[in-house]
């Protein structure tokens, strides 16, 4: 099922010109940087602080920080997008971004790092939920698919340029070094917003006669996407919190090197996005959201096998395919699936199921490494996805995909 905008918007006769575009892809953007500028130097990081296996734990907890942030975030601004509006929103949310996101230029204690991760996160929910309002309200139909997409692949673009930049600073600057690109990135968001976007209301809109509104109405409705989300988040996050000490067990310490291969990941995350719309146009649906499954699952028991970077490259290849494939998909599904006033609470709550799946990653992980290995883990996660692939293969079913919006 989807539901149809109503033609009485504000704003209705403006048309987005590219600093409007720009500023709405600010979503795709926000939340790609938090996850891919640490990555390659975790394990400067773990060293800095001790170099134990405690260090390393808790600097994984703190790369996962984020996740807990858009969680908390995800469901404040679905309330607060109502009050502010959009626009507000986005701009409030970007400068706390910047600021929060550079911390580790003057912070060096881990608890420090928590805090300010943790907060970055609640302005990463913001942005996120704004962003994705925007494109809602400017775009219906196929034209909103394709923006989905264009954001998507923007952001990717950033994220490789990004996680190669870290490596490279880190390399020749330290740790703290990569943390400046909280800034650089963002800046360019914010002006854009404050240029391109109108100062017209854009809140979640007013319920027509006889509907209501509220977040447990659409959680009621949703329940089922949002834990589908949220599980193969657990998946998606292993990239994020645990490849870089995979790397790491198997001799590839160099940051520079961490950063090539993780930004093999963002970079098929880019081809993953492009390959959504062709693949849902032309086979349907389920076909977009099984060959996510398949190549997240391949991906995952991938990294499990690596021993070197170009095997564990080749992993992140396909697991960026996946990425692409599954996100894309999960924005246009609730978009589709929530009527026009409850979408931006829709929108919120979709960011906070995302990145439960991150903060549960750890505590999924921690376990299966100390029982196994963390190669181990990466196997056993990639095994449960390609199981609910073969599962769903087998059923002839799968979680409803987004249909084309009227």
């Amino acid at each position: 099922m989807t539901v149809e905008d109503r033609a009485d918007r504000p704003g209705e006769e403006f048309r987005p010109g590219p600093a409007a575009v720009v500023a709405m892809m600010s979503g795709a953007c926000s939340i790609g940087l938090v996850f891919v500028v640490l990555p390659p130097i975790l394990h400067q990081l773990a060293d800095h602080l001790g170099g134990d296996a405690d260090a390393a734990f808790g600097v994984q907890m703190m790369a996962a920080m984020p996740g807990i942030g858009l969680v908390l975030g995800g469901l404040v601004a679905s309330w607060t997008i109502d009050r502010l509006g959009a626009r507000a929103l986005l701009n409030y949310a970007l400068i706390a971004y910047m600021v929060l996101g550079s911390a580790g230029l003057y912070i060096d204690d881990l608890t420090g790092l928590c805090v300010t991760r943790l907060l970055l996160g609640l302005a990463t929910a913001g942005i996120s939920t704004a962003a994705n309002t925007l494109i809602a309200h400017f775009y219906g139909g196929a034209a909103r698919g394709r923006m989905i997409s264009a954001a998507t692949v923007v952001g990717s673009m950033l994220c490789v340029v990004a996680m190669l930049a870290s490596g490279e600073v880190a390399e020749v600057a330290g740790w703290r070094a990569p943390f400046a690109i909280y800034i650089a990135a963002p800046m360019v968001l914010w002006l854009a917003a404050i240029i391109g976007i109108p100062r017209i209301s854009i809140r979640g809109e007013a319920p027509a006669e006889g509907e209501k509104g509220s977040t447990g109405i659409v959680i009621a409705k949703l329940w089922p996407y949002y834990l589908l989300i949220t599980s193969l988040y657990v998946v998606l996050m292993m990239t994020s919190t645990q490849v870089s000490f995979l790397l790491a067990e198997n001799g590839v310490i160099r940051p520079v090197i961490q950063a090539r291969v993780l930004g093999t990941a963002s970079f098929f995350l880019i081809l993953g996005a492009l390959l959504y719309g062709w693949v849902q146009g032309r086979y349907g649906a389920n076909a977009a959201f099984r060959l996510g499954l398949l190549t997240l699952g391949v991906g995952i028991v991938g990294f499990g096998f690596a021993h070197d970077a170009v095997t564990a490259s080749i992993a992140a290849a396909s697991k960026g395919l996946a990425s692409g494939l599954l996100n894309s998909g999960f924005i246009h599904m609730i978009m589709n699936r929530s009527e026009p006033h409850l979408r931006g609470r829709a929108l919120g709550i979709m960011t906070s199921a995302m990145f439960l799946g991150d903060f549960i990653n750890p505590l999924v992980v921690h376990p299966i490494k100390e029982m196994l290995s963390l190669h181990a883990a990466f196997h056993v996660l990639g095994a449960l996805v390609l199981a609910g692939l073969l599962w769903s293969l087998l059923r002839r079913s799968s979680p409803p995909a987004p249909a084309a919006a009227r």
